[in-house]
Formats: structure tokens, C-alpha cells, sequence
């Protein structure tokens, strides 16, 4: 989608594909717009007059036109005036995109011109977000007649700024392309999508925006002692692996940021299996693994000065007949020792190994690990926010703050050492769940808090409820996954390598 800002005055095509986005505050009547005329003022204003369009938040109402050079007109429900917020701005996108498509638009010409000009990148956000689809797999015949969106246009007043919101514009399509291509491959079946697939992704991935790759295999997993990642994979014909994605700026010798994402390609529950309802859904279990692509797909494209290492486990959890099972003492990498109480509990059990894995190979100053690890969450906080659980208290509300900023919430979980208490083994260092219903989100953190070493800063977010299924907001299709993470984290990184 391209996307250009224009001062008022300045020329912009048009068309019949073509629609008028006028923004406008509840109540806040009559509308002002450069690009109405006469006539057109005339019709909107009888729209009012009928109280047909209020201006309230996400409420938009469309015109068709006759006789003019657009197809019509999208009236965009801003809320209370002065209540003007990235995540509202970011929401209208979706909300005009979603109009637009559903009345064949293709391109858009935004009045920008009495709104703040630093906003119209969460638009652009917005309508990114809101225009994914996943129909690979499907006939010409069943994919339907969609319209794309395939050019933004923004009319504004004269403003010193203009150059650096097109820099910001630029950088949020980089950001929201790698989005969609973490969105992409969550939403892949797992037959396509298996651990080696994975692996030959993210090869192919770090050519084309010149990373670090390095694949770890089955056999070499065997002699580093990555034992826990090993179990996991076992029941499956499908061999586990380890993918390495390195990111560093030539000019930036600061500190090194690990990322770690759990990539379960299909999660059957292992031997204690999963029920069938929905189990489908569970190809969606590597979605940390997509949010961690994704973030280093965002930083080869941005080039921002700093130095990251992400650190994916890939597996398949089948029930086969040399599979995990429950009552089976691992030795992790770390040396630490895990009685296995759920092989449906085994997300954790391969972030151990890579946690390990990273603090031992790279020593990194921070450990970010984001994983769709567990239900209870989506019990706790619904599809609204992640979970997020640390032992450093200024990483852990920076994370939340960059959530606030891209909208992608988190909700910090106590990981107090009286919950420590719910993991003890009575054959091994510890087991890999607690009792049943049981605070089982927090367990989950807690359990990999015990894999962290030395003064290694530390934070858990867990995407449970998050990664897919959302409903409410106009970016996101509930049909799809969200990406969720990969706004978060990057912006994360970037605000962290300014400061």
C-alpha cells in the first residue's frame, strides 16, 4: 500500500475506486473539509440533520456519490474531541479499511487537516493490520472478491514535521509487513509447516534481509545435551531443531538481548492428549516462534544500533511410540532435572533448554521468552492482553509501557517464591506443572524463572490469549492470528537503542 501526505492545495489522484475519509468528533458539527464542495457539504450535512452519524468512537457511516470523481464518502466517528490517542487512531484505520473494502474502495484520501499529524502512522498501522488474509490454499473460485487497498493518502496543513512522519510512515509499513509474515506463517497448517520447514523459513528469511542463521539438528542437539527440547520431540517422525537468528548493527558494541520463542509447529498434547474439540487450532502454537521471526525480520529491514539473538525451538508434541511420558525425569541442559507430570506441559520444557542454551552461548544481558504457554491465561485476562511475569522490575513495566504504545497490552502476574512451592518434585529438581487449576499461568513462569542464571535480567510474556481469536478490534480479524508481540517488541528494542 502506498502511502503519501499532501498539504492542502496539492494534487492527489482520484477515482472511481476512490473514497473520502472525513474524521469527525461526536457532536462536533458542522464538518470541516478542503476537499468537499458545495454540494457534497450539503449531502453530509443532511446525514447529520437525520442524526444518521453522530461522530461517535468507531462509528462510521459511508456516502455514495454520483457525478463527482470519487465513489463516495466515509464519515469516521472520532469520540469526545480532545480524546485523541494512538490506539483510538490505530482502530479508525481498521474501521475505514473494513468500510472501504466492504464498498469495493481501493484507495483512500484521508482530511487529516485539523488532526495532529503524528497520528496518521497508527492509522496507516490500522489499516495494514486489518487487511490481512490467509486463503493460500484456497481456488480462485473460493478466495472471493476482495478489494485491496492499495493507496493512503493524507491531506494536511503546511508543517515542519512532514519529513519525519514519512520516515515514521515508512518504518511502521516495515514493521506491519513483518507482522503479516509472522501472521502468515502461524496461520499455516502443520503439514506444511514442520519443524524443518520452520528452519528452511528462517534460512531463507536471513538471506533476504542479511541476519546470522544457524540450524541446530537433532544430532548435534544430542551432543550439546538439549535434552528437554530431545523429549519433547520424540514421539514425532518429524525432527526437532534449534534455529539461531542473529541481528547486529556494525556500529553498536552495547548489550546483547535474547529472545526466545516457543515453536511448537502442532501440539497434540503428547501422550496426555489433547481433546478433540479445536485441536486444530493448536498449529498455532508456534506463535512465539513467529513474533521472534518477525521482530528480526522488523530490525534486518530497520537497521536500529543494537544486538539480538533469537532463539527458537522447534518441535512437534505427538503422542508416538517412543514419545515423553508422564512420570519421565529429564536432565535439561542446564543440568537441572524436571519430572514430567503433563506432556501437554511441554512448551516450557523446551524454553527451558533454550534459555539455557542462550545464557550459556551468548550471555546475554536480557532474556525475553514469548510463548503461547498457557490456557489459564486466556481464563485470567481473556484475549484483551498477554500475561507478563519477570524478575527485573524497570524491564518488566518498559515492556508494558511499549505495549501501551503499539496496543498490544500486558498484564504483570506476581511470581512471589510462595508459588515455588507448587512445582517441587519429589523425584526431580522440580515438576513441570502444579496442581491442577491452580494458578497455572504463574506456575508456568515461575517454573522458568528457576532456568535463568546469574544476574541475567529476565521477562516471560506469555500469548496465550492473544495470539489468535481476538475479538472487538476492527485491526484484527478473529479468524486470523494477530502477530501479537512483534509491534511490542520492536518498538521495545528501537526505544530502548535511543535512549
Amino acid at each position: 500500500m502506498k502511502v503519501t501526505i499532501i498539504t492542502i492545495g496539492g494534487k492527489f489522484e482520484a477515482d472511481w475506486n476512490t473514497a473520502i475519509v472525513i474524521p469527525a468528533f461526536e457532536k462536533d458539527f458542522p464538518i470541516q473539509s478542503e476537499l468537499l464542495s458545495e454540494e457534497l457539504d450539503m449531502l453530509v450535512q443532511s446525514i447529520i440533520d437525520r442524526e444518521a452519524f453522530s461522530g461517535k468512537e468507531e462509528e462510521v457511516f459511508f456516502i455514495p456519490t454520483h457525478g463527482t470523481q470519487y465513489a463516495g464518502i466515509i464519515l469516521l466517528g472520532m469520540g469526545e474531541k480532545g480524546k485523541i490517542y494512538e490506539e483510538k487512531t490505530r482502530r479508525a484505520g481498521g474501521i475505514v479499511a473494513n468500510c472501504a473494502r466492504a464498498n469495493k474502495i481501493s484507495r483512500l484520501v484521508f482530511d487529516w487537516s485539523n488532526l495532529n499529524l503524528f497520528y496518521i502512522p497508527s492509522v496507516v498501522e490500522g489499516l495494514i493490520l486489518s487487511l490481512f488474509s490467509f486463503d493460500k490454499y484456497k481456488g480462485d473460485s473460493n478466495k472471493g472478491d476482495k478489494v485491496n487497498i492499495t493507496g493512503a493518502t493524507f491531506l494536511t496543513r503546511p508543517d515542519e514535521n512532514i519529513e519525519r512522519v514519512i520516515k515514521v510512515i515508512n518504518d511502521t509499513v516495515s514493521v506491519c509487513n513483518s507482522v503479516n509474515m509472522c501472521r502468515t506463517l502461524v496461520s499455516s497448517p502443520a503439514n506444511e509447516l514442520t519443524p524443518e520447514s520452520l528452519a528452511e523459513f528462517a534460512r531463507t528469511m536471513c538471506d533476504k534481509v542479511e541476519l546470522k542463521c544457524k540450524i541446530v539438528t537433532k544430532e548435534e542437539m544430542e551432543e550439546e545435551g538439549l535434552n528437554a527440547i530431545l523429549a519433547v520431540g520424540k514421539g514425532s517422525s518429524r525432527e526437532p531443531y534449534l534455529i539461531l537468528v542473529e541481528y547486529r548493527h556494525p556500529d553498536y558494541e552495547g548489550e546483547l538481548v535474547a529472545f526466545v520463542g516457543k515453536g511448537v509447529t502442532f501440539d497434540t498434547g503428547g501422550i496426555c492428549l489433547k481433546p478433540r474439540d479445536d485441536m486444530h487450532e493448536m498449529k498455532y502454537d508456534m506463535a512465539g516462534a513467529g513474533v521472534v521471526l518477525g521482530v528480526l525480520y522488523a530490525l534486518g529491514e530497520l537497521k536500529p544500533k543494537t544486538r539480538v539473538i533469537g532463539v527458537i525451538p522447534a518441535v512437534e508434541n505427538a503422542p508416538g511410540n517412543n514419545a515423553l511420558l508422564p512420570g519421565d525425569v529429564i536432565r535439561t541442559y542446564s543440568g537441572k532435572t524436571v519430572e514430567v507430570l503433563n506432556t501437554d506441559a511441554e512448551g516450557r520444557l523446551i524454553l527451558a533448554d533454550a534459555i539455557s542454551f542462550a545464557y550459556k552461548k551468548y550471555s546475554p544481558n536480557t532474556i525475553i521468552d514469548i510463548a503461547t504457554l498457557t490456557g489459564g491465561c486466556i481464563t485470567a485476562l481473556g484475549h484483551f492482553a498477554g500475561g507478563i511475569m519477570g524478575n527485573d522490575k524497570q524491564l518488566v513495566e518498559s515492556l508494558i509501557q511499549s505495549g501501551e504504545k503499539t496496543g498490544e497490552r500486558l498484564w504483570e502476574l506476581p511470581l512471589w517464591s510462595d508459588y515455588e512451592k507448587l512445582v517441587k518434585s519429589e523425584v526431580a529438581d522440580i515438576a513441570n506443572i502444579g496442581p491442577k487449576g491452580e494458578a497455572s499461568t504463574i506456575v508456568g513462569g515461575i517454573f522458568l524463572k528457576s532456568f535463568i542464571e546469574g544476574n541475567t535480567k529476565w521477562a516471560h510474556i506469555d500469548i496465550a490469549g492473544t495470539a489468535w481469536g481476538v475479538r472487538h478490534i476492527p485491526y484484527w480479524n478473529e479468524k486470523y492470528p494477530t502477530g501479537f508481540g512483534v509491534r511490542l517488541l520492536t518498538n521495545w528494542l528501537i526505544s530502548k537503542s535511543q535512549s
